[in-house]
């Protein structure tokens, strides 16, 4: 006690003050501190700054704090009155959102935008050359030529309709822009064989079938060879007046011709055994050796394509300016050709391909 109160009787009282203030200003720095580092923590400036130095902390980058596990109260100063404008693709690669699938979005119809129709083509033939165009017994035109025709017609997408002229009808209808292209079995023009395909303005595809000579001989016949010494005095059958005879009579001089009226009449003498060879028309002996008529004789040989006899073959016939469906007939041919179309359509008509 003597020293409690000593303590206090001596002074103690006065060394006592001092550190009550020292902690009392401590506290209060520490105070102010804690509450300047929460404020610089969210953004807003320290008190003490100047205006300059508080614009330099404002534009300073800050470090991103912790992560804020619970949700967060919004701002009602950034709470914007009207909703806003939607975000760019930028700004949602910026906030890394899932951006819309173009495939969920309904599409837009474009003004005035409608489907092209097909376009419409008529195709011109005659009607009356079995087994290339022909009637069939319900009226329809019918034959190699106008199932060609529907193929390739399918492979470029267009919808084509036929109508039937006359075989001197066919180009100047075509001229008059009664169709627009003939498949009638023409001849591409060869030096010294007529071809009503060789008329100004006209153009040609490539050749759809070819059209050479051939020999046709008994089935049990011992084949010959197709020179002039071992054909020499043998008898060969040919329709009188046609390119055959004339041919014959040119690469074969020394055989003996004999001269029918008409072909038919030439296959009737080699099925009889009236004749060594028969020489035609590789295609129509094609036709005739597959049919019950025919079913005696068969091709041997090889096919002769000499065009100044045979020509070249046959083609589409086009009005000129219409080179572009002159070219996808082209393009559709060969296409058929190579997917084995051709074929199937040519071996309904023959027991060969024709082309």
């Amino acid at each position: 006690m003597k020293r409690l109160s000593a303590w206090y009787g001596t002074g103690g009282i006065k060394r006592a003050g001092p550190m009550r203030f020292l902690l009392y200003v401590n506290m209060v720095a520490i105070v102010l501190l804690a509450g300047a580092l929460a404020r610089l923590y969210e953004g807003e400036p320290l008190p003490w700054l100047e205006q300059g130095e508080r614009g330099a902390i404002a534009e300073a980058p800050v470090e991103p704090g912790p992560a804020v596990t619970g949700p967060a109260e919004p701002n009602p100063a950034e709470t914007p009155a009207e909703p806003s404008a939607p975000l760019t693709i930028e700004q949602m690669m910026a906030l890394q959102l899932p951006l819309p699938n173009p495939a969920r979005m309904p599409a837009e119809p474009e003004a005035g935008a409608e489907p092209e129709p097909p376009r419409e083509i008529v195709i011109l033939t005659e009607g009356a050359y079995p087994p290339f165009n022909y009637r069939d017994g319900s009226g329809a035109l019918s034959g190699f030529d106008v199932e060609l025709a529907r193929a390739l017609c399918e492979n470029i997408e267009v919808h084509c309709t036929f109508a039937a002229k006359p075989w001197d009808r066919l180009v100047p209808a075509l001229a008059a822009g009664e169709g627009d292209a003939v498949i009638a079995s023409m001849l591409i023009p060869a030096a010294g064989r007529e071809s009503p395909a060789s008329s100004p303005g006209l153009i040609l595809s490539d050749r759809y079938y070819s059209t050479p000579g051939h020999f046709a001989a008994r089935r049990n016949a011992v084949p010959l060879a197709a020179t002039p010494s071992a054909l020499a005095g043998r008898s060969i059958a040919v329709q009188a007046g046609s390119i055959h005879q004339a041919y014959v009579s040119m690469r074969f001089p020394d055989a003996k011709l004999e001269i029918f009226p008409s072909l038919e009449a030439a296959q009737q003498a080699l099925a009889e055994g009236k004749a060594h060879l028969l020489f035609g028309d590789r295609n129509m002996l094609l036709r005739w050796s597959a049919s019950p008529d025919g079913a005696c004789c068969r091709l041997v040989g090889p096919a002769y394509g000499d065009a100044a006899y045979f020509g070249k073959g046959a083609a589409i016939v086009l009005r000129k300016g219409d080179e572009k469906l002159r070219d996808d007939f082209n393009v559709a041919l060969a296409a058929l050709i190579a997917d084995g179309t051709y074929a199937r359509i040519s071996s309904g008509y023959f027991s060969g391909s024709i082309y």
